[in-house]
């Protein structure tokens, strides 16, 4: 019985091992990019982020300005990612300590 378990445990024990490698191959891998530098990342939640925030709203009302002459050319989607939808992304879903000043 006992011996039974002990190689019982062993085969586990050594396919388990063995299937480490099997994803091995570098096609498989991902690239790791080096994480950002904590100045960066500093400079990001007490500078940049902030002014995000503020520059919502700002880019709204300059957005409500100019949406009658958007509308008349016909390209209001174009104006709206432009001035509110890329700083919105600039702020909310930028990774931290990286995008466009840190590059």
């Amino acid at each position: 019985m006992r011996l039974r378990t002990g190689i019982i445990l062993v085969a586990i024990i050594g396919v388990t091992m063995g299937a480490g490698n099997v994803f091995g191959d570098d096609q498989f891998i991902e690239p790791r990019t080096p994480p950002p530098n904590p100045m960066n990342v500093t400079a990001d939640a007490l500078i940049l982020r902030p002014v995000g925030l503020v520059m919502i709203p700002v880019m709204g009302l300059v957005y409500g300005i100019s949406y009658p002459f958007a509308k008349a050319a016909g390209n209001e989607q174009e104006t709206y990612q432009s001035l509110l939808g890329e700083t919105i992304d600039y702020t909310f879903h930028r990774p931290m300590g990286r995008g466009a000043p840190f590059e």
